[in-house]
């Protein structure tokens, strides 16, 4: 039998994650059966077990979304970073829609809370670099100050961007204007 690639077997993991993504994006994670997602891959049940030892683990890789959309670029100012995050998750409404859905899992499966803890965490962390350079020639502050107030706006912040998405995603008649507009009073009075 002929050896399988390490790059073909990241491939065929990589379709089984966006075949079981998109089941759960019509089904929700614990509505979702596995059989549902054997049949979205259009593989065998074995094949999906030589990649992942169950749902909770194909659950978890589901969960791990693109961040590279969401990079500080050097050329903006910390609320248009912030701003533009807000623009991309309002053009992206299937993105929304599932941070939504596997923020709402992250309560009760401790695997898929733990993929959601490190990507908020590493967008809290953006934010905090973006702010970290305007703040350091633009306010007054020690460094403890300083470092005080960047976890405080980092924690506001990251409010900020998890609001949109759970009102864009609950709330029946959102007015995204409304909330850019509180949003950008918020980031710009920092």
């Amino acid at each position: 039998m002929p050896k399988v690639s390490e790059e073909y077997m990241r491939s065929r993991r990589a379709e089984l994650v966006a075949a079981a993504r998109a089941v759960f994006m019509q089904k929700g994670y614990q509505q979702a059966s596995m059989s549902e997602v054997i049949a979205a891959s259009g593989l065998s049940a074995g094949a999906i077990y030589n990649h992942f030892s169950g749902k909770t683990e194909i659950m978890a890789a589901a969960a791990r979304v693109d961040l590279s959309q969401f990079e500080v670029r050097s050329d903006e100012l910390p609320w248009e970073f912030v701003e533009r995050c807000l623009v991309t998750l309002q053009a992206d409404e299937q993105l929304t829609r599932f941070l939504a859905i596997t923020w709402g899992e992250a309560v009760t499966v401790p695997e898929v809370a733990e993929v959601v803890d490190e990507q908020l965490g590493l967008l809290r962390s953006r934010v905090v670099a973006s702010y970290r350079a305007w703040a350091a020639t633009e306010l007054d502050f020690s460094p403890s100050e300083l470092e005080t107030w960047l976890q405080m706006l980092g924690s506001a912040v990251l409010s900020v961007l998890t609001g949109f998405v759970v009102q864009a995603s609950t709330v029946r008649n959102f007015n995204a204007e409304s909330y850019f507009e509180f949003a950008r009073t918020i980031l710009r009075q920092a």
